[in-house]
C-alpha cells in the first residue's frame, strides 16, 4: 500500500496535538496502518502506535532470536500558535513546530512499504510512533510499557530521525559518533523568608535576593566545576516572586535546565547546584528546596552503527555527514538508545537558502517536503541492510 507523503505530512501538519493524548494522530495513523495488515499494539498510558513487520525469511524456532530493528517517529506538536501562512497552516492554537508531521509521514511511509517488502526480510522490523517527546516523557513511558520486547525479540539496532529547519543543508543527512544532542535536567528551585516592607529589609528575610544571587553564584560554580573541554551549562530562565516594588515576599522560584554531553557532567553539575543553591539560602538566613528532574540523557549515536548506516546510504546514493561538535538541544530518544545501540540521524530541511531562518520551535518554522521520500527511502534501506547483518552491537 503506497500513500502520498507530501499529502500525508501536510494532513497531519493540519491537525496537531499536545502532549500524551493525541486520539485524532492516532486515528490518523491507524487508519492508514490497519488496512496494510501490519500488527498493531497501542500503548495505555499514552496514545502510541506500534506496527511490527514480520520478516518472510525468518527461523523462528526460536521466537527470542529473531533479528529484529527498531525506527522511532515522535507524534505530539507544541502548543504554539502557527504564523507560518501556509495553506495547510493549523489554526487550532497548537502547531508541529518541530516537525514531528514530517517524521510521521516518513515512518508511516517506510512501514508500509516494508510491509510490502516483508517476505524478502531476514527479521522483524518495529515502527514505533511516539507521542509525548516535547517534554512528557513518552520515550521512558514506552519503555516501561514494553517497547522492547512487543516483537518477542529485543531490537539489535533502532534508529531515529529529526528534521531541523536551519542549521543543515536542505537534503543533507548528519549525525556523529558519541553524543549527538546534549541531555537535560530540570532544575525547580523554591527559596523561602519572610516578608516584609520594603522600608525596613532588616526586619525580613528576603527570598528574591537570595534568588537571585543564586543565579550568578550557580553560574560561577558550574563554570568552575567542570573542565574547560566539557561543554555543559546551566541556565535558569524565570525567576518568579512579588507582585509589589515596595513590598518584600515571603517566597520565591527559580526555574532552569542543566544540559550537559555525559551523564557523568551532568551528576556532577546537579550536585553543584544543589550545593551553591542550599550555600546562599543559608548566607541569607531562608530555606531553598531543590527539584532536579532528568527529562533526558545525552543522545549518542553508536560508531559502529552509524558506519553500518553510512555504507547502506552509499547504497541509495546518498551519505550521512558526520557532525564536529554535538547539538545542545535534546530529545527523548536518547532513553532508547541508552538501551539499544543505534544512530540518532539529522535531517536538513530548510525551504530556503537565507542566512537566518526561523528554527524549530519557531511559530514560523518551516520544512521542505522534499527531503520526505529520500529520508523514507534511506529507511527502508537501512531496515532491510541491518537485517541482513543481525549482529548485536555492543555499547
Amino acid at each position: 500500500m503506497s500513500i502520498d507523503i507530501v499529502a500525508v505530512r501536510r494532513d497531519l501538519h493540519a491537525m496537531p496535538e499536545v502532549g500524551l493524548d493525541l486520539p485524532l494522530t492516532q486515528a490518523y495513523l491507524l487508519d492508514r496502518l490497519v488496512e496494510s495488515g501490519i500488527e498493531l499494539t497501542l500503548g495505555t498510558a499514552m496514545s502510541s502506535v506500534t506496527a511490527v513487520v514480520r520478516g518472510g525469511r525468518v527461523d523462528r524456532s526460536n521466537p527470542s532470536q529473531v533479528p529484529t530493528v527498531l525506527v522511532r517517529s515522535d507524534m505530539d506538536a507544541l502548543p504554539v500558535a502557527e504564523d507560518t501562512g501556509l495553506d495547510w497552516a493549523s489554526g487550532n492554537g497548537a502547531m508541529h513546530a518541530c516537525g514531528h508531521d514530517a517524521h510521521m509521514a516518513i515512518v508511516l511511509a517506510a512501514a508500509l512499504e516494508t510491509q510490502e517488502r516483508r517476505a524478502d526480510l531476514t527479521g522483524d522490523v518495529i515502527f514505533f510512533f511516539q507521542p509525548g517527546e516535547e517534554g512528557h516523557g513518552g520515550a521512558k513511558l514506552a519503555l516501561e510499557e514494553g517497547l522492547l520486547g512487543v516483537s518477542g525479540a529485543r531490537p539489535v539496532a533502532a534508529l531515529g530521525l529529526h528534521v531541523l529547519a536551519h542549521l543543515l543543508g536542505a537534503g543533507e543527512f548528519a549525525s556523529r559518533e558519541g553524543a549527538v544532542l546534549s541531555g537535560s535536567t530540570l532544575v525547580d528551585v523554591t527559596i523561602t523568608g519572610s516578608g516584609g516592607h520594603g522600608s525596613s529589609p532588616h526586619l525580613a528575610r528576603s527570598p528574591l535576593t537570595a534568588a537571585a544571587e543564586a543565579v550568578g553564584a550557580v553560574g560561577i560554580a558550574a563554570s568552575h566545576g567542570v573542565s574547560m573541554f566539557e561543554p555543559a551549562a546551566v541556565v535558569f530562565g524565570a525567576l518568579r516572586a512579588g507582585e509589589a516594588r515596595n513590598v518584600i515576599p515571603d517566597n520565591a522560584s527559580l526555574s532552569g535546565v542543566i544540559r550537559s554531553f555525559s551523564e557523568d557532567t551532568d551528576a556532577r553539575l546537579q550536585s553543584i547546584v544543589r550545593r551553591t543553591v542550599d550555600g546562599v539560602a543559608h548566607a541569607h538566613g531562608v530555606e531553598a528546596e531543590v527539584v532536579l528532574t532528568q527529562d533526558t540523557v545525552p543522545t549518542v549515536s553508536n560508531g559502529i552503527e552509524l558506519d553500518r548506516l553510512d555504507a547502506i546510504a552509499a547504497g541509495v546514493g546518498t551519505s550521512v555527514t558526520r557532525l564536529q561538535q554535538p547539538i545542545g538541544i535534546s530529545e527523548d530518544f536518547s532513553w532508547i538508545l541508552r538501551e539499544v545501540p543505534g544512530v540518532f540521524l539529522l535531517v536538513g530541511a530548510r525551504t530556503s537558502d537565507e542566512s537566518h531562518l526561523p528554527s524549530n520551535h519557531s511559530a514560523r518554522a518551516t520544512f521542505s517536503d522534499d527531503v520526505l521520500a529520500p529520508t523514507r527511502d534511506l529507511i527502508v534501506a537501512w531496515v532491510q541492510g541491518r537485517l541482513t547483518d543481525p549482529t548485536r552491537t555492543v555499547h
